[in-house]
């Protein structure tokens, strides 16, 4: 009996272990279910469920950093822009680089140097692509291996300007390699850019082509941009040689300095964009070169270019001039830099200054016009009738600006006369009369009093 009883107790001992250590689940369950437990009460099975969506989000961290490279290939990309400082000097990058950043997500890094050092950084492949303007020298730069691709893009003209005083009496020349034989002769100051740019290019053919070595205290090399020039000379009440689109810039600065000499076929002014050689190395970006020279050349960017300027000066600082440009103007497919410059030194009579459109023509072309006939008195002093055409038709054609006031006319020996737009309204019978041996005169039955004028060649609005 006692033995049964102790068998007894040891089941019994036996069974409430078994049964404590069931108990401790639950609670070593929640101990170890930690905050789970306090937060979710009596309900630790919600973690299953929530356990479950924490791992298909992992997935998709995983998927991300594979699609990285979309947001890094929206990190703008770099071109580097070698130009002349004409393009910068006068705002039209400013006023046209934006839309192209914009557009293609591009930073374009500007370096504005003469057109001399622009086409060395190419040589020396510290560019992507240039936009310059001295065609001898970028052809050469083509010639040798430095670029792969050259396009025409616009042009606009140079001119000399000086102090109003004008010293060297060079207001109204018609040929530029006079005026700078005159200012050498009066040793009138006289500012260079001296510093190998397309603008000191052309201040050397025609100081060549008058025959002078310019040298002395009056000559003064500046080693500059375009703008500090300008500068200069309207400091120091000097002469020199400017791309209108800077000069026209600067007048919105306050500068004295005037147009003294423009309209000669010498001073004909094409700007070229050209892609540097990608074989320069690695690091040239010749797609995105290629890519803005696509858009610089496009109609709707040379509608930006046709655009500046109008609205400060009433005409456009640059004239559009790509082979796209042309073609969608009807223009043809011929040399378009060189078109302007080959029609005006073959033309017999030129309208210039501030008109919508420069005009050139032939003799023929001028009697080919609508005439009139104009009684005058001749040098015999007697009244003779003169047939030709009337100025107000030849200045109807190239439209005068709103802000021209009077016309210089020009003699191909330099002679000149002045008389205003209102006079001209004036006298209907005001012509350019036909020459028996050839050329134009002036016939002002008017104006007795005004000189005649014989070979005129150029009517300058002013």
């Amino acid at each position: 009996m006692k033995k049964r009883w102790f068998v007894l107790l040891i089941l019994a001992l036996l069974l409430v272990a078994c049964s404590s250590g069931n108990a401790e689940t639950p609670a070593n369950n929640a101990a170890n279910s930690g905050e789970t437990s306090v937060t979710n009460n009596t309900q630790p099975a919600a973690e299953e469920p929530t356990a479950e969506p924490v791992e298909e989000p992992a997935v998709e961290p995983t998927a991300e950093p594979v699609e990285e490279p979309a947001p890094e290939s929206g990190e703008p990309r770099s071109l580097i822009l070698a130009t002349t400082t004409s393009t910068q000097d006068s705002g039209l990058l400013d006023y046209i680089l934006p839309y192209f950043e914009e557009e293609y997500n591009v930073t374009v890094d500007v370096i504005a140097v003469g057109t001399g050092q622009a086409l060395q950084l190419g040589v020396d492949g510290n560019a992507d692509v240039l936009l310059v303007h001295a065609r001898a020298r970028e052809d050469e730069f083509m010639a040798n291996g430095d670029g792969i691709r050259r396009e025409d893009v616009m042009y606009n003209d140079f001119v000399i300007v000086g102090p109003p005083d004008d010293p060297a009496g060079i207001l109204g020349k018609n040929k530029a390699s006079r005026a700078f034989e005159m200012i050498s002769e009066a040793q009138a100051p006289f500012v260079s850019r001296g510093d190998d740019s397309g603008t000191h290019t052309k201040e050397k053919g025609i100081w060549a082509d008058a025959g002078f070595d310019p040298a002395g205290d009056w000559y003064i090399s500046a080693g500059q941009g375009m703008g500090a020039v300008l500068t200069m000379a309207d400091e120091q009440q000097a002469y020199t040689l400017s791309d209108r689109a800077t000069y026209l810039a600067r007048t919105l600065e306050g500068t004295e300095l005037q147009i003294m000499v423009e309209g000669d076929p010498l001073l004909f002014n094409p700007y070229g964009v050209i892609a540097v050689n990608p074989n320069k190395g690695e690091h040239i970006q010749n797609d995105l070169a290629n890519q803005f020279i696509d858009w610089l050349i496009s109609v709707p960017t040379q509608e930006l270019i046709a655009e500046y300027g109008v609205a400060e000066f009433g005409s456009p600082l640059f004239t559009p001039d790509s082979a796209q440009w042309r073609e969608a103007h009807g223009m043809g497919a011929a040399e378009p830099a060189e078109a302007p410059a080959a029609a005006a030194a073959n033309a017999d009579l030129r309208v210039t200054g501030m008109v919508q459109n420069e005009m050139a023509w032939t003799e023929d072309e001028v009697r080919a016009m609508d005439t009139v006939d104009a009684e005058a008195i001749n040098n015999s002093g007697s009244s003779e009738t003169y047939t030709g055409v009337p100025i107000s038709a030849l200045l109807e054609l190239a439209g005068v600006k709103n802000q021209a006031t009077a016309v210089t006319l020009l003699t191909a020996d330099g002679d000149s006369l002045d008389i205003t737009l209102e006079e001209l309204a004036a006298c209907a019978d005001c012509i350019l009369s036909f020459r028996s041996q050839g050329g134009f005169s002036t016939t002002l039955p008017a104006y007795p009093d005004l000189p005649r004028l014989r070979g005129v060649v150029e009517i300058q609005v002013k």
